[in-house]
């Protein structure tokens, strides 16, 4: 009897290391980080070199799946219900997990309790820009030119939800300015139209503007970030031209399930940081006017959730609520 409680006792302290052991032996096998957008974009650029540098570190692969759907929500119910094992993690994005829930609060997931939030990877401002041909120099010019105007300018923006369209909607309901909003179906097509000279103004993220600006054929404005773009320096950001309901950039993480072990938590972070650290990323981020921001897991959900609070009471007060 002794020699069974015993063995007993034996095999409950092996059933209560099995999870410890398996998070000291992991990764091993492959790694899959969830992309909510299609390649190309600065969700996949980003998350590919994650993945890449994780890749290397850990000796396993971690490959990026592209699964597109909803703004972004298709992937991220399907990470909330994935093992919190540290096989599924997710490039979480101020879209799906900010701006989304703030407009639709059926979004189907909570966007700072139904995950574990890593580290931040990097993130992108947006700059309004206007045809050369326009005419128009800074951002009080443009005001100066619609309201002179019988017919309003149009101000196309990639969308419900995305930042460009949130910024836009505090300057149209000031009525400081005789705009039309052209809501586009995601930035590949405003940036054809806006390139085209199909469409005067425009709201986009800075990086494929850049060449453009570089070549006089479109003028940035302003930038919705906190500071200005070292690769626009001359380019004001809307809280310097008055406007700080106009702050806000595009952010994006790296995340897994809720209750993600602190083990593998705390290497991913590790690792994380100091790969946006590095000299290299540091000197690529500058090249592409890409943001950086370092935290760790608890401060990067204070910030999400201070984030989530701001834009749900910004949807709240103009009324763009789903």
């Amino acid at each position: 009897m002794a020699l069974l409680r015993a063995l007993g006792v034996v095999l409950l302290l092996a059933a209560g290391s099995a999870p410890a052991l398996a998070q000291q032996d992991w990764p091993n096998r492959a790694v899959r980080v969830v992309v909510p957008f299609g390649a190309g974009g600065a969700a996949d650029r980003l998350g590919r070199i994650a993945a890449d540098h994780l890749s290397k570190v850990f000796k396993q692969q971690f490959y990026v799946e592209n699964r597109v759907g909803a703004g972004g929500a298709v992937a991220s119910k399907d990470v909330t219900r994935a093992d919190p094992d540290g096989y599924t993690l997710l490039i979480g994005g101020s879209g799906p997990h900010i701006m989304g829930p703030a407009e639709n609060p059926n979004i189907g997931y909570d966007p700072v309790g139904d995950f574990t939030h890593i580290a931040m990877i990097g993130g992108e401002s947006y700059a309004l820009s206007a045809q050369a041909s326009l005419g128009v120099k800074s951002f009080k010019e443009l005001i100066a030119l619609s309201k002179s105007k019988p017919e309003p300018i149009n101000v196309g923006t990639p969308g419900a939800g995305s930042l460009g369209q949130l910024t836009l909607e505090a300057i149209l309901q000031k009525k400081i300015a005789n705009f039309n909003h052209v809501p586009y179906r995601g930035g590949a097509p405003l940036l054809t139209d806006f390139f085209g000279n199909h469409i005067p103004v425009a709201s986009t993220p800075i990086l494929p503007i850049l060449q453009h600006a570089a070549a006089g054929t479109i003028v940035p404005l302003g930038v919705t970030s906190t500071q200005r773009i070292p690769l626009l320096k001359d380019v004001p950001t809307f809280q310097e031209l008055g406007y700080p309901e106009m702050n806000g950039a595009i952010w994006f993480w790296l995340a897994g399930p809720k209750n993600l072990p602190a083990p593998i938590v705390d290497k991913l972070n590790q690792e994380i940081r100091r790969l946006i650290n590095s000299p290299e990323i540091r000197e690529q981020f500058e090249k592409t006017a890409v943001l950086s921001m370092d935290a760790d897991g608890p401060a990067l959900t204070k910030y999400l959730a201070e984030e989530v609070k701001r834009w749900s009471a910004f949807v709240d007060e103009k009324g763009l609520k789903k």
